[in-house]
């Protein structure tokens, strides 16, 4: 495949060498396998695109498309996988390029240097620095949501090609570079003939394996590099300080997100701590036995400490028969033998030996021992080596590995709660005191409802998870959260599984219930909700004995899908708000958990931006942001942008806790601002999505909602209800189905009209600029705006309109989208006083404008191809093939746009 055109788009040399690369190497697999007619058809509609970029007449267009029409369906699934295929490897070449430029800032740069600098421009004193330091908490959160359309297989088969640019960019004599390129071209040959669409559907512990890969792979030696990171720039900037370990934190819902999942049960939670207990036992096994071989140390030519010896006299005793089976030089050498001790305790820790640690911290305190004994021998650089890694390793991953969220839907605890009362004999004024002194119960699945049993055999299995491995399931999310009573039933039927007891001082609670804000009238409720739930007695004793600390979640994709994304935003902003003042009020700590999607439709957008962006009043530095689908794709495949996406979300997160709150505060007069656009967007986006008659119509027909339920992406079902109604969709097939349609509405639809109305308004145009050059929030918000503005495209939008076969309300539909995508965009660059979106960020310009000509034959191919699949009887022997086809531009435009939902 040709990519001459790319050259003088991108300015970066490598990058362009390496998509140069792939390009060459995927034409010579085309004409290899496909034949030259297929390859040279592929590279005259290539170019037939680019003409129609640079220069559009509708004619032109209309009689392309009509020789795209013409195409055999077979010629046209292999022309799809092609643009398919080119764009794979085109993330993959910028994906490699992110994680070389992070390379190339070097170590006295890093982000959160620039974080910890910034605190001292801010004036802020040592004794701040380290009262957050010694609060700050940061937590990513890995989902299974379905957003993620690349198969596993494909993304190994990428990330052996990556390996295999490194290669090629370090100096090689000209044999060995052809070697390479021989070994990236076999590679790009078994992904053109590796195919992209799952044949099943995802079971939820192929979910699991995937969240492992991450785990095992990038977070397990990523946290400590950016904890050494964040103590190098506190020593350059703050030298008498040193932070805490176990800042970061992996969570995960992966195997314990019941909400609207029947694959996900009690028997899943505990299978998936099973599995990530023995991943992690198995790293650090490895880790250990590579400590052996290198703390050689002999005692008679380096110290060691008494409580060392002690230990390693206690372990020849407890493990007599593994002590015999040691190499006899191990005796004068106590490091070496003492790590051999600590790896065969791993071992009978993972085989649940009599010799195994309980704990995590037993290990931890093993290698305390160590780090101890060479410290107070003047052997500080090898403490400071690989035993401090590992010592972090275990701070942050204990033997939990991601520590699991069980999420789970009001309505099912609701009735769970009521059908336990009923058994009880009692009615809901006795559920304080049965909170407080639970009966016995019987917690056997079946014998209750279907849905009652498997939440209290969940309830049952987080119990036993904590006596296992402490903090490994400890938070139960309640979605849907509507009142304080919500988060009140959960607590009782906890109390059930003995996950707390409220009677004695101090109490114990090994749950943290979260209430998850998801809808506009919950959101705006929430402050009310939480007063009442902090008030109340019962509720008092649980937070004391969580230490003071209540978590809550935000949900952007529900809001956003309800509202509209101007009206989300701020409703989420205020509630954030609200909220930090009502728990710091009520003297308790808010660990507030930012349920962000990928895209901008679902509160996506750059993480670092976000978290400044927070409410100034919202100080407190714990936090949890989801992270699912291609996003960790993006984020965590690399140790290098790990590392750095990381660092980003630690300093921004660090910055803001410290940040002169007062000077962040917005003015009274961008508030009311806010409030009236919000209300006006929130008014054209209802208007139409809810309220238009020809909407749900126009929906199901110009998109291709009802093919992405086919398409293998998770193991979820694609809506609650089981319809394709816009009330029933999940918010996540939703954003993806106008994805795929270039018109990207759920996030900009209704933004212009709210902007220009108030523009119309005295001084509403000087409000706004300000607004935008002095408000991080609203910045954050313009600018995520500026990014769908471009993937947006109205022009191949219209051609998925001619799939609705009501003419006249096509049209009438379509004017509307249009006319209010117009108004945002002229709205847009009035407010940010450019000429064109994204003016002032012309890479990133340049490499979406890239993806148009490859794009664009994808979009004209779907069209084509759900207008003639729909028109098949459900009995024809042809509509397997067309759904495939379909399933390819689905996956194909998915991979180009870098987005699903």
């Amino acid at each position: 495949m040709s990519t001459s055109t790319i050259e003088t788009t991108l300015v970066e040399a490598g990058l362009r060498a390496e998509i140069r690369l792939l390009g060459q190497l995927l034409g010579e697999t085309l004409r290899a396998h496909e034949g030259l007619a297929l390859y040279e058809l592929e590279e005259s509609i290539r170019l037939r695109t680019k003409a129609l970029r640079q220069e559009y007449v509708p004619a032109e267009e209309a009689a392309f498309v009509h020789e795209l029409d013409r195409i055999p369906v077979d010629d046209a699934a292999r022309l799809i996988r092609a643009f398919a295929t080119y764009f794979q490897l085109v993330n993959l070449a910028e994906l490699e390029r992110q994680a070389r430029s992070v390379l190339e800032r070097g170590d006295e740069s890093t982000d959160l240097d620039e974080s910890v600098a910034r605190c001292i421009e801010y004036g802020v004193p040592a004794e701040s620095v380290a009262a957050v330091l010694e609060r700050l908490e940061v937590r990513p959160v890995l989902t299974a949501h379905p957003t993620e359309a690349v198969r596993r297989s494909i993304l190994d088969h990428q990330d052996r090609i990556g390996q295999e640019l490194v290669r090629l960019r370090a100096p090689l004599s000209a044999r060995e570079r052809d070697r390479v390129r021989q070994r990236i071209a076999t590679q790009v040959d078994v992904l053109w003939h590796t195919d992209e669409l799952r044949s099943f559907r995802p079971r939820v512990l192929d979910e699991v394996g995937n969240a492992l890969f991450y785990l095992e792979r990038t977070f397990f030696d990523t946290i400590p590099e950016v904890q050494q990171q964040l103590a190098d720039a506190l020593t350059r900037w703050y030298p008498d300080i040193r932070p805490p370990d176990g800042i970061i934190r992996v969570g995960s819902w992966v195997g314990s997100d019941q909400d609207g999942n029947p694959n996900a049960d009690a028997a899943m939670l505990t299978q998936t701590l099973h599995l990530q207990r023995r991943s992690l036992l198995t790293l650090y096994r490895e880790r250990v036995r590579a400590l052996a071989r290198d703390l050689s140390q002999s005692s008679g030519l380096a110290g060691v400490s008494p409580q060392l010896s002690d230990s390693i006299r206690r372990d020849e005793a407890e493990l007599a028969e593994y002590a015999g089976t040691l190499n006899p030089g191990t005796v004068d050498e106590p490091y070496r033998r003492k790590l051999s001790f600590i790896w065969r305790r791993l071992g009978a820790t993972l085989d649940d030996d009599a010799t195994a640690y309980r704990t995590g911290a037993q290990l931890a305190a093993d290698l305390d021992l160590l780090d101890a004994s060479l410290r107070g021998h003047q052997e500080t650089a090898v403490a400071d080596g690989e035993l401090l890694r590992l010592r972090r390793q275990v701070q942050a991953f204990g033997f939990i590995g991601a520590h699991l969220d069980v999420r789970q839907h009001r309505a099912v605890v609701q009735a769970a709660a009521v059908e336990v009362l009923e058994r009880l004999g009692g009615g809901l004024g006795q559920r304080a005191a049965a909170t407080v002194s639970p009966p016995p119960i019987s917690l056997v699945a079946s014998r209750w409802s279907a849905d009652t049993g498997n939440l209290l055999a969940t309830l049952n299995a987080m119990a036993e998870a904590q006596r296992v491995a402490p903090g490994s399931a400890q938070t139960f999310i309640v979605s849907m959260t509507e009142t304080a009573d919500d988060i009140l039933a959960t607590l009782f039927l906890a109390g059930l599984a003995g996950l707390h007891d409220l009677r004695p001082d101090p109490p114990r609670s090994d749950v943290g219930i979260v209430p998850l804000f998801e809808r506009l009238d919950a959101l705006e409720r929430a402050p009310a909700t939480m007063t009442a739930l902090l008030d109340d007695p019962v509720y008092r004793r649980q937070l004391d004995a969580r230490g003071g600390i209540q978590e809550v979640m935000l949900g952007y994709s529900d809001s956003n899908k309800e509202v509209g994304y101007l009206c989300a935003a701020w409703a989420l902003d205020r509630a954030h708000e609200s909220i930090a003042e009502v728990v710091a009020g009520h003297g308790r700590t808010l660990r507030i958990f930012h349920g962000r999607g990928g895209t901008v439709g679902r509160g996506g957008g750059p993480t670092h931006e976000a978290i400044l962006a927070q409410p100034a009043g919202a100080q407190d530095p714990k936090i949890k942001i989801t992270e699912q689908g291609e996003v960790i794709h993006r984020k965590y495949a690399r140790p290098e942008t790990a590392r750095h996406n990381l660092a980003l979300v630690l300093g921004a997160v660090f910055e803001h806790a410290l940040m002169p709150a007062e000077a962040r505060r917005p003015s009274p007069l961008w508030r009311q601002a806010m409030d009236v656009m919000a209300y006006e967007s929130r008014s054209r986006y209802r208007a139409l999505v809810y309220e238009d008659r020809g909407f749900q119509a126009y929906f199901e027909q110009a998109t291709p909602i009802e093919e992405i339920a086919q398409l293998n992406t998770g193991s979820r079902p694609v809506s609650r209800g089981g319809t394709l109604a816009v009330e029933d969709l999940r918010a996540i097939p939703w954003v993806f189905a106008w994805m795929q349609n270039r018109h990207l509405l759920p996030a900009w639809y209704g933004v212009g009209a709210a902007f220009q109305h108030f523009t119309q308004r005295p001084g509403g145009l000087d409000c706004l600029r300000d607004m935008y050059r002095n408000w991080l929030f609203f910045r954050s918000l313009v600018d995520n705006l500026q990014m769908v503005l471009v993937k947006a495209d109205m022009r191949i939008a219209r051609q998925y309109a001619t799939l609705v076969a009501d003419e006249r309300e096509r049209d009438r539909v379509f004017a509307t989208i249009d006319a209010e995508f117009q108004r945002t965009r002229d709205a847009v660059l009035e407010i940010t006083e450019q000429r064109s979106i994204l003016e002032r960020q012309p890479s990133l310009l340049a490499s979406l404008h890239l993806r148009d000509p490859y794009l664009d034959p994808m979009s004209y191919f779907q069209v084509r191809l759900l207008r003639e699949l729909r028109r098949l009887p459900g009995d024809d022997p042809r509509r397997p093939t067309h759904l495939q086809a379909v399933l390819r531009t689905i996956n194909g435009i998915a991979a180009g746009l870098q987005n699903t939902g």
